[in-house]
């Protein structure tokens, strides 16, 4: 039980995060806006965001499960997290292959949670993803 509630908590802190992101992409805010994604991956899934940019796409979901040992719920959180650098990326109009990069490997992990996590699956996992399907990254 105990579990359980400091995953409900988790999840209520790591929305708010989402929701001051997306008040600082609104606001133009990208220095701020790339500090925040930077901190909270280290905070939520205990992993870099830029290390998991410099993986290979087809070791990225073993590394992350296997070495790292992330939960379904910690995966989800990187996913998100990797969507919203990604349209960082294209708002700040850096490079395109770093946008793409994100957005590719969100795509893997909302993947593989689709079709192997023990997650409710989620309005917002199906938006991203239908999102990210008509990229055809």
């Amino acid at each position: 039980m105990l579990k359980r509630d400091y995953l409900v908590k988790q999840f209520e802190e790591f929305g708010k995060v989402m929701a001051v992101l997306l008040g600082l992409k609104r606001d133009g805010k990208f220095s701020e806006l790339s500090s925040l994604i930077f901190d909270s991956a280290i905070k939520y899934t205990s992993t870099e965001i830029d290390f998991v940019e410099s993986l290979k796409n087809d070791e990225l979901v073993s590394m992350l499960t296997q070495e790292k040992k992330l939960s379904d719920e910690q995966l989800k959180m990187l996913a998100d997290l990797l969507f919203e650098k990604a349209s960082f990326y294209s708002t700040n109009n850096s490079d395109e292959l770093q946008s793409d990069n994100c957005y590719k490997k969100s795509y893997l992990i909302y993947s593989f949670l689709k079709e192997h996590a023990t997650l409710n699956y989620s309005l917002d996992m199906h938006y991203k993803l239908e999102v990210l399907e008509k990229m055809k990254l």
